[in-house]
């Protein structure tokens, strides 16, 4: 885990360590999603929901007892040694997506392991069967699933998933296609799929989040998507999405906390988020301000206090300007 928590410093800049913790065990205020966008940790949102923050302030300690961080004042920053042990190491989880899957990611893997036995039985008219899934939830969406489905059913699926392990890196899609089971195969477990790099915690943990957000990045239409669209909607901050709902429907802010009878800070939170996640946010109708003179660490540092602007727009300004540069 030490290795994992320097890497969170490794943009170089000064970091509040208290606002690190919160985005590890999945804090979704605005101001640690922004914190996570602005020094490139976004990722991790949630990763750890139930780390405690006394080990988090122990692992802190090593990296400051071996010189590889020093804190102050609550903020933390990487050392020239820190820099030199990253530059030997490197785990690549480009895939990795906490904001948009964590919430439901394990159910959604889950109920898709439990699709893949239940259509390979089917297709060989197997009924007689040991399911890998008797929990009442899992069982009523495959039901639901089934009896809606089409003739072809097992083809489609089949032709489905072979499309989509075939978008994926090798050794991811060799790493979740071989925990599948079905008629006449056993899948095997994470565990025993894990490569050696990555066997140590905490990155199988991310390993396996970041293999699974790969495969789900992938699924915009089909059975894969019928069988995992409500799923998928739970991944989203529901209230979020109302917020959303409004604003798409010509409501303005002012409307939109009337009717909803919210805080302005919610709802400055729901907009944030929208944005974060949602390449298609409509930023055309706020008033953006324009930061092309500055750098990214200019915008990152820039006050509020210092534009005559509404909060959410200045916001809303900083990850348009940002967005736009590491998106494109």
């Amino acid at each position: 885990m030490t290795l994992f928590i320097l890497t969170l410093f490794q943009t170089g800049y000064k970091l509040r360590t208290s606002t690190l913790y919160h985005l590890l065990t999945g804090k979704r205020t605005s101001s640690v999603l922004l914190h996570g966008f602005f020094y490139g940790n976004l990722a991790y949102l949630g990763a750890f929901p139930s780390f405690k923050e006394d080990k988090f302030q122990k692992e802190l300690g090593q990296l400051i007892d071996h010189q590889l961080i020093s804190v102050e004042d609550g903020y933390g920053e990487l050392t020239t040694k820190g820099k030199k042990k990253l530059s030997e190491a490197s785990f690549e989880l480009d895939g990795l997506n906490n904001l948009r899957y964590g919430r439901m990611r394990e159910n959604s893997w889950q109920l898709l392991l439990f699709a893949v036995q239940v259509i390979s039985h089917l297709s060989f008219n197997k009924r007689d069967y040991l399911p890998i899934e008797n929990r009442p939830y899992y069982l009523q969406e495959m039901k639901k699933w089934l009896a809606h489905s089409k003739p072809d059913l097992a083809g489609q699926f089949q032709n489905e998933l072979v499309m989509v392990f075939q978008k994926l890196p090798q050794e991811q899609a060799d790493f979740l296609a071989n925990q599948f089971s079905g008629f006449g195969f056993q899948g095997k477990t994470s565990f025993q799929l894990l490569p050696e790099k990555w066997q140590r915690e905490p990155w199988n943990v991310l390993y396996r989040q970041n293999a699974i957000d790969l495969f789900l990045a992938q699924i915009n239409d089909g059975e894969l998507l019928r069988l995992l669209s409500s799923l998928d909607q739970l991944n989203i901050n529901q209230s979020m999405l109302k917020t959303k709902e409004f604003f798409l429907a010509d409501k303005t802010i002012n409307e939109i906390l009337s009717l909803r009878h919210l805080k302005q800070g919610t709802i400055n939170d729901h907009f944030i988020e929208w944005a974060l996640m949602d390449k298609g946010f409509p930023f055309e109708r706020f008033e953006i301000i324009e930061f092309n003179t500055l750098d990214d660490s200019q915008v990152i540092n820039a006050r509020y206090q210092d534009y005559e602007t509404p909060y959410l727009n200045f916001r809303l300004s900083q990850v348009y300007y940002l967005r736009r540069k590491r998106w494109n």
